[in-house]
């Protein structure tokens, strides 16, 4: 099998793990597995040569299509995944502020200082 075939398989196999249904419990499942997809990817794309025949240009072709399409909803995971997190957060600092309401009253509210001797 040729470098492009197999940049084309793993292209199709990565396309799959994105493109299906992704909730919290599964989340971190997909996300590892694109990952190890991206790292053979990226580590096969020094290997690739400069396409030579019309058959490789085809590959080159579908390629890019599924790249686009790949991009778009790694963005769409990645600003989902952000959203989450600062909803943890905000949920996080909502709890410390629930459990220890005066937590960012000053120490020093309401005291006199007499400096006289």
């Amino acid at each position: 099998m040729s470098a492009w075939q197999e940049f084309l398989t793993l292209t199709k196999e990565l396309d799959e793990v994105i493109h299906q249904p992704v909730s919290e419990k599964n989340r971190a499942n997909v996300l590892d597995r694109v990952d190890v997809l991206l790292d053979k990817r990226q580590a096969l794309m020094g290997e690739l040569t400069q396409p030579t025949s019309d058959q490789e240009r085809a590959v080159i072709e579908e390629v890019k299509k599924r790249d686009l399409k790949i991009n778009q909803k790694l963005e769409f995971l990645f600003t989902d995944l952000k959203k989450d997190m600062r909803n943890n957060k905000k949920q996080k600092s909502s709890k410390q502020r629930y459990t220890n309401p005066y937590q960012s009253v000053s120490n020093y509210d309401g005291m006199f200082f007499d400096h006289k001797k």
